[in-house]
């Protein structure tokens, strides 16, 4: 499952946004790529959030316009303890939009072209949840009993 850095929704630089692709150094242009994120989440016909989390993040993306055409610049600070509530969310889209172009791919289909929606992605995340999980039992247990033989047999 892919893991957005916590850290990313944070003020002030730090050094997680660097694995991030998406997220640059400057603390600016972290606030724009978040606010493209957030117009992306939202203009999304496939990605249904639950009714509250949709008007929240309605309301920050509004909070983020009215502070650029205010200050002509990235938003701020008002916004910060918003994003940081909504992690969850925007992690829980780029995991989507993650497993939408993987399953499109293993479709060959063109991603624009494939449905896939958020329940879709429930289904995968499971699943891929599961084998993670299986996978690591397997990696920490044994086939075998605990108790092997202390003699050997002859016949």
């Amino acid at each position: 499952m892919y893991r957005f850095p916590r850290d990313a929704f944070a003020p002030g630089p730090s050094s997680a946004h660097a694995r991030s692709p998406k997220i640059s150094p400057e603390p600016t242009a972290r606030g724009d790529d978040r606010q493209q994120l957030l117009a992306t989440l939202l203009a999304d016909r496939q990605w249904k959030c639950d009714p509250a989390t949709r008007s929240r993040l309605q309301a920050l993306h509004r909070c983020l316009q009215r502070a650029n055409e205010a200050t002509g610049g990235p938003a701020s600070a008002p916004a910060e303890a918003e994003w940081a509530l909504l992690a969850d969310e925007i992690e829980h889209y780029l995991d989507f939009r993650r497993l939408r172009h993987l399953e499109a791919q293993l479709h060959g289909s063109a991603e624009a072209d494939f449905r896939f929606d958020r329940h879709d992605w429930e289904v995968a995340h499971a699943a891929e949840a599961a084998l993670a999980s299986h996978l690591r039992r397997v990696h920490e247990e044994s086939y075998l009993s605990e108790q092997p033989d202390l003699y050997l047999h002859v016949h």
